[in-house]
């Protein structure tokens, strides 16, 4: 028989004590513990078990969770203990955990152990608070009291559920997180545990869960200037000397006064009853004496300068110096806090900030690479650009969304040695299309060109010929030419677009309509008369996908498209790319992307104003047709449901243009 432990931290704990237990996984294997999978995007910074605290065991399993309970049930089976992560203050999600885990694990043959931990409510609210750097709307801070206000109520629940001989309550009186008060919350949990090993202490990670003051969080943000973590610091120092200081620099509270001291007026019952649960003595769980009288913290002050002062003279000089560099890599867009920042560690280098700037010709053109997860590819792509030979400064700026292999490693050596690269590494918190708002903000040249981290480049005189092309016919504003198309199955290499795919075949010349018909434009084939030179404007759309021909449009549409008839680059379709079924199993495609391709569609058309309504419907149709062809085949409507639903204005053309040859299949009735 095996334990399942669920480990529930109220307390602000919570993230540094994941953290502890996720760097000591060997350690629990060790004694026949297994943590369950985690799925968080943020699974590295904060590792809890979300998808399973948010499931329902009325509702049918996501195939992503049923491939994590499988996970679980094998340790199960194989007498090995497992020990769910994780905490919500709201009573029904703790109530529907409860009874997944009843439904799905077997609790009748293995033992349910809960342990509990639970802090000073009114602190909890606080890190809740904290850990929302976005904003809290009013309606989540009233629910925020609701939940502080009630807190017992998760432990009496807890009790009914699980034998109360079995479930373990940890109470966390610190005020702060500090270094000893993790290592002293860790080493008893894991004693409860089983384990008497002594557990190493994770430290502190770069993410707003790990700092306790305002000031702290705000220089954490400050090293990244719009997310990029490119010269690479190293992050545990950083953290380190942050927190050295942080420890002393309280209290610095976010939540508006006015909410604290309405807890504390309504939550002294519960406050009573967690201490009796707990059993502490009266007035162990109150708030530190600051809860009640100090003002929340003023965003819009400027950090202290003896603060900021404080913190540089930390840092070692290569820290300082990393940041410096990146400080001035992305000049335009420092915040007030970065710009403090920099004054001040230029200050402790002896030399003015201004003069960190790198000396390099400003470039003419960029080429602007996006890239994830691309080892085998990343190289190519880098060589296909440095060999470019060109009578003006080219820039490679190359951004990597939190690549798991060694990608951001071979950007950053080539870096090292060619000043025209300018990397920008995203964290794995960012969202996912993003990314394409942070590539194309730092690009202010005249031109641009586009090469995706998987493509190359494979004409070394490419760009200079589309420059040529470009300014010898002043009314192109964009101009592209046919690639390669190169399948790492083995299948027969092609060429894109085909003639056939050519408006009126093959001129010198394209129009916006021409466009239209579809995209004949592959991403690293394209050179553009860059239109955000001044930045992207407020109607922009980053989060389009597919999002090369949204971008081709725009350009075309300040005017005509040239096209050169030379194969200058290289398309590879490999098992890992974004579109890898569309060439496979079209519905696949469809199931995935058709939704977002609609999306595109409209967006485009709004952006147009209906000008080019009906080719787009017509190009919508391609969608609907597949979604349709789904229904035909399997009998689900949901597709083409949600597709007319959120798009009526292609729904009405498509079943306009419908005639149907095939009924579709009748549902069959499901005996009462």
């Amino acid at each position: 028989m095996a334990n399942i432990y669920v480990l529930i931290n109220l307390s602000i704990s919570n993230a540094w004590l994941a953290a502890s237990i996720h760097a000591n996984q060997q350690l629990l294997a060790a004694h026949n513990i297994d943590l369950v999978p985690f799925d968080s995007a943020n699974a590295d910074f904060v590792p809890f078990n979300i998808s399973f605290w948010y499931a329902s065991a009325g509702e049918p399993l996501s195939p992503a969770l049923t491939e994590k309970l499988d996970t679980v049930q094998s340790s199960l089976d194989a007498g090995r203990s497992v020990l769910f992560l994780g905490q919500s203050a709201d009573l029904n999600i703790q109530k529907n955990f409860f009874a997944f885990i009843q439904k799905y694990l077997c609790t009748e043959i293995h033992s349910v152990i809960p342990l509990i931990i639970m802090g000073k409510p009114t602190l909890c609210m606080e890190f809740w608070w904290q850990a929302t750097p976005q904003g809290v709307s009013e309606n989540l801070a009233d629910k925020w009291i609701n939940y502080a206000k009630n807190t017992s109520q998760l432990v009496l629940q807890a009790q009914d559920e699980w034998d109360k001989e079995r479930l373990i309550l940890i109470p966390y009186l610190h005020d702060a997180i500090t270094q000893n008060s993790i290592t002293e919350i860790s080493y008893l949990v894991f004693k409860l545990l089983g384990i008497d090993d002594i557990p190493h202490i994770a430290a502190p990670l770069p993410f707003y869960y790990f700092t306790n003051t305002a000031s702290a969080l705000r220089l954490l943000e400050a090293r990244q200037v719009r997310h990029n973590d490119w010269p690479p610091l190293d992050n545990t120092s950083y953290m380190a000397a942050l927190q050295k200081l942080d420890q002393n620099w309280g209290p610095e509270p976010y939540s508006p006064l006015s909410y604290r001291q309405a807890l504390l007026e309504n939550g002294r019952e519960d406050q009573r009853k967690l201490e009796n649960l707990l059993d502490l003595p009266a007035h162990s769980l109150d708030a530190p004496d600051w809860y009640g009288t100090l003002p929340e913290m003023d965003a819009s002050m400027s950090l202290k300068s003896e603060r900021l002062h404080a913190f540089a003279e930390t840092l070692t000089p290569p820290m300082r110096n990393i940041l410096l560099q990146r400080f001035a890599n992305d000049h335009d867009f420092l915040s007030e806090d970065q710009k403090a920042l920099a004054s001040a560690l230029a200050a402790m280098e002896g030399t003015e900030f201004k003069r960190i700037e790198e000396a390099q010709e400003q470039p003419v053109l960029t080429v602007l690479t996006m890239t994830r997860n691309h080892e085998k590819y990343i190289g190519s792509c880098i060589e296909g650009v440095l060999a470019q030979k060109t009578d003006f400064p080219v820039r490679h700026l190359i951004l990597d969304h939190y690549s798991t292999d060694d990608t951001p490693q071979i950007i950053n050596q080539y870096a090292r040695e060619y000043p025209s690269i300018r990397p920008v590494l995203l964290n794995n918190y960012h969202c996912i299309y993003q990314n394409v708002h942070d590539l194309f903000i730092r690009c202010n040249s005249e031109y641009a060109a586009l090469c995706d981290g998987d493509d190359y480049f494979i004409d070394p005189c490419k760009l200079q010929k589309q420059m040529d092309f470009l300014k010898s016919h002043p009314r192109c504003s964009l101009c592209f030419h046919p690639v390669a198309v190169v399948f790492e199955d083995g299948q027969e290499p092609g060429v894109f677009p085909s003639r056939d795919m050519l408006p009126r075949g093959i001129r010198e010349e394209y129009y916006l309509s021409d466009l239209f018909k579809g995209n004949m434009i592959q991403t690293n084939s394209v050179v553009y008369k860059w239109r955000f030179r001044d930045g992207l404007p407020a109607w922009f759309r980053h989060d389009l996908c597919p999002g090369d021909w949204y971008w081709h449009l725009l350009h075309a549409e300040q005017g005509k498209i040239g096209f050169l008839p030379d194969i200058m680059s290289v398309y590879r379709r490999h098992g890992s790319s974004l579109y890898k079924y569309s060439f496979i199993n079209r519905l696949e495609h469809r199931r995935k992307f058709g939704m977002a391709e609609l999306e595109t569609y409209h967006a485009v058309n709004e952006h147009f104003q209906d000008r080019y309504l009906l080719p787009l419907a017509k190009l919508a149709n391609g969608v609907l047709c597949d979604f349709l062809e789904i229904f035909m085949k399997e009998g689900d409507k949901h597709f083409l449901d949600l597709a007319c639903e959120s798009y009526p204005k292609f729904g009405k053309f498509f079943l306009s243009q419908l005639t149907l040859t095939n009924q579709p299949p009748v549902a069959q009735e499901v005996p009462k």
